[in-house]
């Protein structure tokens, strides 16, 4: 019993830690996709779970703070979603408030006429559009560096259609794009005040509850495993 305490319980007690963590990490993604409206596969991957160790007998569901090809970090929009609270400001929206078109309290989103991917979100060849018209150096997927006037003139670009309205209080505040027809005169992002997220993914519920029911089950089987192979 002295050395089944000494070595292969805390080897059972990790096993059991990471099947633990990994079951709960698998749970919290399957409630995303009912917590949320279509959530896209990079906010599902943002949910990771840490490896306990002989070292550090503990092990956690948690999301990453990692970026990934340059992309919003998942704490900083999953973040307000599981604990409330403001959400980041995306990467163009910081441009654009660097620029001084875009107010710090302000967030930026789709008008009835954006188009929009299939996980509901603005597309990036649009983004990619809008900033470049907007003279902005903007770093999205596909964007290039901001391209001069003679460059355009070559390629026979389209003349610059999106635009911020300055000091036009008959207008709301966004991005607008205008045509060559008077129909094609309207508001493709619009400025809205930021808002405070409630607590959407509740991460801690569900992890404590996949705990509870499959613990003693999960340590058993571990416990199991750790004397087979001893």
């Amino acid at each position: 019993m002295t050395s089944v305490q000494r070595e292969l319980m805390p080897k059972a007690e990790v096993l059991a830690l990471n099947w633990l963590a990994y079951d709960a990490m698998r749970e919290v993604k399957a409630r995303m996709k009912t917590v949320f409206d279509r959530p896209t596969p990079y906010a599902v991957r943002g949910i990771v779970y840490d490896n306990a160790t002989l070292a550090n007998r503990n092990s956690a569901v948690v999301a990453t703070g990692d970026r990934t090809k340059g992309g919003l970090p998942a704490t900083a929009f999953l973040g307000p979603e599981i604990e409330g609270g403001m959400r980041g400001h995306k990467a163009f929206e910081q441009q654009l408030i660097g620029r001084g078109l875009m107010r710090r309290n302000e967030v930026a989103v789709p008008a009835r006429q954006t188009p929009l991917d299939r996980y509901g979100n603005m597309t990036q060849g649009f983004l990619n559009r809008v900033m470049r018209d907007l003279k902005i150096d903007y770093r999205g997927s596909g964007a290039n560096r901001i391209s001069k006037g003679s460059t355009r003139r070559k390629r026979k670009a389209k003349p610059y259609q999106f635009f911020v309205p300055q000091s036009r209080a008959d207008l709301v505040r966004g991005i607008w794009f205008s045509g060559r027809g008077d129909r094609d005169f309207y508001p493709v992002i619009l400025f809205v005040s930021a808002t405070s997220y409630r607590e959407r993914l509740k991460l801690k519920e569900i992890v404590d509850e996949v705990v509870r029911s499959k613990m003693d089950k999960v340590f058993a089987r571990a416990f199991r495993k750790t004397l087979e192979s001893s």
